[in-house]
């Protein structure tokens, strides 16, 4: 994915301007910004958030858009509700990344005893937390505990300690790039207790279809039973996501919950019960992508002469 631009010489003061990102190349995504609330440089990232109209508040690392109060819902419901539906009785949830706590605000919703958010740049929860309405309430709930680290790290002192493990990482550049390796997956599924699952966002199959099928072969590398499902995410690449549902010794459909897919489903905006299976009805170029086929060589070969 490029890296996006700011249309705006005032980048350090007063801001109006659109944010600009292109996507694939001749392919481009803007939004038009009120006002740059709040930007700094932390130890590791770029860390900016914005007004706008349409989107509401709008998160950016790097200048990636990361998320918008208009649509992050999608994003933090497929990937925390389709897992712990299908887990029995699961109680222990480690997400690592995820510092907006949208992860964790959806995990609280289900009755789990300890949620561990393992973000390795503290300033991203800090600064979520005086611009988004839920973060302070999920990260001061008690069940919660906020460890900033090294996730690679983190996963290598907690074996065989959790049902789920959520990978809320960044696109694979900078900081989250060891966060899609076979030796780092293989590290997840040590920290799983028995029957557990790892799931995890694998990227755009529409625009980043080459690297969907490398990250699933990291994947298959270190699980038995690898599975990809998707949904829509507007402000997303290509408005296409896929999740990745990993387990040593679990299929998705094993067990599915069917009370607590009703109960977490009425308080979701766009996870319900029938996603439990549906969303792993996949289109056949997506299959193709996940199995390491390229269904857009044709325009690959285009871009990369």
């Amino acid at each position: 994915m490029s890296s996006p631009r700011i249309e705006s010489d005032a980048y350090q003061g007063e801001f109006d301007g659109t944010y600009v990102s292109e996507r694939a190349p001749g392919s481009r995504f803007s939004i038009a910004v009120d006002e740059r609330l709040h930007h700094e440089q932390s130890a590791f990232q770029k860390i900016a958030i914005y007004d706008t109209e349409f989107f509401g508040r709008v998160l950016t690392l790097d200048d990636l858009v990361m998320l918008t109060e208009r649509d992050e819902f999608v994003y933090h419901e497929m990937l925390v509700h389709i897992p712990l539906v299908s887990l029995p009785d699961p109680k222990s949830v480690l997400i690592i990344g995820g510092g907006d706590a949208g992860c964790v605000r959806e995990a609280l919703k289900h009755s789990v005893d300890r949620v561990v958010q393992c973000e390795i740049d503290e300033r991203v929860t800090r600064v979520c937390e005086q611009f988004f309405p839920w973060v302070g309430p999920a990260v001061s709930d008690p069940r919660v505990e906020l460890v900033f680290d090294d996730g690679a790290e983190y996963l290598r002192q907690n074996e065989a300690c959790f049902d789920l493990i959520v990978v809320d990482s960044t696109d694979p550049t900078g900081p989250a790039l060891s966060l899609f390796t076979t030796e780092f997956y293989s590290s997840v599924a040590r920290a799983l207790k028995p029957g557990g699952v790892m799931v995890g966002q694998t990227e755009s199959p529409h625009f980043d279809a080459v690297l969907v099928g490398r990250v699933y072969e990291h994947i298959r590398g270190a699980f038995s039973h690898v599975s990809a499902y998707g949904g829509a995410i507007p402000t997303y690449p290509s408005g296409y996501w896929t999740w990745s549902y990993a387990s040593s010794d679990r299929n998705p459909g094993d067990h599915a919950d069917e009370a607590a897919a009703r109960r977490v489903g009425a308080s979701c905006r766009y996870y319900q019960p029938g996603l439990q299976s549906a969303a792993f009805q996949l289109p056949r170029f997506v299959e193709l992508a996940i199995s390491g086929q390229d269904p857009f060589a044709k325009f690959t070969a285009r871009v990369n002469r």
